[in-house]
């Protein structure tokens, strides 16, 4: 892709004509990025900042603005407010002068601060906000109240924290129930072996010639369920720093489901959540899944003249949006994407789903950090207990004898599917497991040594690991070759 700009020291408005063509160019850009393209007016501040130096709709961390407030209420009056993504989240601060104020009553009503007589009720809590000023419009979703000061009997402010920010909605739009959703998950792109870059190095002559060309990768089709569609994403983008002589190449692989009706944003998030947590199992690092794009039906593209130009992804802005890194060891991956397909990410959702109760406790402890070895396997054990309890319900057994089992026969349920594709002593571990996880709930057993402790939770994530990998069908001498070089295979050993 070659393209040129021309920068303008002086700004003039750009004719109807060329800002239309602009407009064609940068939705295309997005496309081909794979990152859906915004509001018109949006594009049209994007083409100006080309030209011009307009100022873009942003909130990155760290910012702060002050603009108009829509709780969507005509009974509430006009307010400026701050709008702030800071370290504690994504919030709008409010203020008022005497707390008959309705927005004092959001954050008062719950509050020890008493009034004779009682101060009105006032409208409930929003959970959608609108704020705009002159960098454009966004729209707050998931709203709570937060943390609030205030004097008797004012003047006062408090803080609605947001679950998320929707960059340019102008509108009243119900975008908890999306019926699209993006989000950048780490570590997916490298797992699935797909580049959207292709270089090429040229040293036969004297001075190493490098090109770097983009290429158009299909779009991977996972299939449906329960009424939404997941699919793989991927694009790339180019990013040029102000006065810097970098320019930095960008290499997305994105997770989008849609859904022929609105969803709950939960509904669409947990499918992307399943894709995470099958990394995170895969090589045991912690992954990062963060909303990147949202789609509403009802929020089309559309122009000044009120026609509208097909569908819209909007930019979402989440709280800690933070992207997870790469391993920096050696950590290879128990199970490919070769070897699943497709086919094979149904399989481990629908998996993820009928054993929530036993694979949840296991991931999860996976972003435990800075705790202890009694933490770890309290929060893990209940989980290989569920597994094993489960499983004896998937053999035919009753429920009232799998409730009964002991926890070394749930344990032995568990290796019954593993055969010999542990590179641990599975006998040992039963007897091991059960000791120590037993020691550590019940206070008349002997306590257990914290290394003790740490290594049962070690092998515990291990047995879970290799049992997902048989469950999706990876043949027992890989996992067993794989797991031989697997960091986990190791044992923490006590330092004096």
């Amino acid at each position: 892709m070659e393209c040129t700009t021309q920068r303008s020291d002086s700004y003039e408005a750009p004719p109807r004509s060329w800002i239309f063509r602009s407009l064609q160019y940068h939705q295309n850009r997005h496309l081909c990025l794979s990152s859906p393209p915004s509001q018109w007016n949006d594009v049209v501040t994007s083409v100006a900042q080309e030209v011009g130096g307009a100022l873009a709709n942003e909130l990155t961390p760290g910012t702060r603005r002050v603009g108009d407030f829509i709780d969507f209420d005509p009974s509430t009056p006009e307010v400026k407010v701050v709008l702030e993504h800071s370290d504690s989240g994504i919030g709008i601060t409010v203020s008022w002068s005497n707390d008959d104020n309705p927005y004092a009553s959001w954050f008062l009503r719950n509050s020890s601060m008493l009034r004779i007589p009682p101060r009105p009720e006032g409208p409930p809590v929003p959970k959608k906000v609108l704020f705009h000023d002159s960098h454009g419009s966004v729209l707050l979703i998931g709203c709570h109240a937060r943390s609030f000061h205030s004097n008797l009997p004012g003047p006062g402010s408090g803080t609605l924290l947001a679950r998320a920010a929707i960059m340019g909605v102008r509108d009243d739009v119900d975008f908890d129930n999306p019926e699209g959703l993006q989000t950048d998950i780490s570590g997916l792109r490298a797992w699935l072996g797909v580049s959207s870059w292709h270089e090429v190095r040229d040293d036969k002559h004297k001075a190493m010639e490098t090109s770097v060309r983009s290429l158009e990768v299909p779009t991977i089709e996972a299939g449906e369920h329960h009424g939404i569609q997941l699919a793989l994403r991927f694009g790339w983008g180019i990013h040029y720093e102000n006065d810097s002589d970098r320019r930095i190449l960008s290499d997305y692989a994105r997770c989008v489901t849609r859904s022929p009706e609105p969803a709950p944003w939960s509904d669409h998030l947990k499918l992307h959540h399943a894709i995470r947590d099958l990394l995170v199992l895969s090589r045991w690092h912690e992954e990062s899944c963060h909303e990147a794009y949202v789609l509403r039906a009802d929020d089309p593209l559309r122009t000044s003249d009120g026609k509208t130009h097909g569908e819209q992804w909007r930019e979402v802005i989440v709280p800690n949006a933070a992207i997870q890194g790469a391993p920096k060891d050696y950590r290879p991956h128990l199970f490919e994407y070769s070897e699943l397909g497709s086919a094979g990410l149904l399989r481990w959702i629908a998996l993820r789903d009928e054993f929530a109760r036993a694979l949840d406790p296991v991931i999860s402890s996976n972003r435990l950090r800075g705790t202890t070895a009694n933490t770890l396997l309290a929060h893990t054990g209940p989980g290989l207990e569920a597994l094993g309890y489960l499983l004896m319900l998937r053999d035919g057994t009753s429920k009232e004898v799998a409730k009964n089992a002991s926890l070394k026969a749930r344990l032995e349920r568990i290796l019954a599917d593993l055969n010999d594709c542990l590179p641990i002593d599975s006998e040992a571990w039963v007897s091991s497991t059960s000791a120590t996880y037993n020691g550590l709930k019940h206070a008349n057993r002997k306590e257990p040594d914290p290394i003790d402790v740490l290594n049962a939770w070690r092998e515990c994530v291990l047995v879970a690991r290799a049992w997902v990998a048989v469950e999706l069908g990876i043949a027992h001498e890989k996992i067993k070759e794989r797991l031989i070089s697997d960091p986990q295979r190791h044992a923490y050993v006590k330092v004096d």
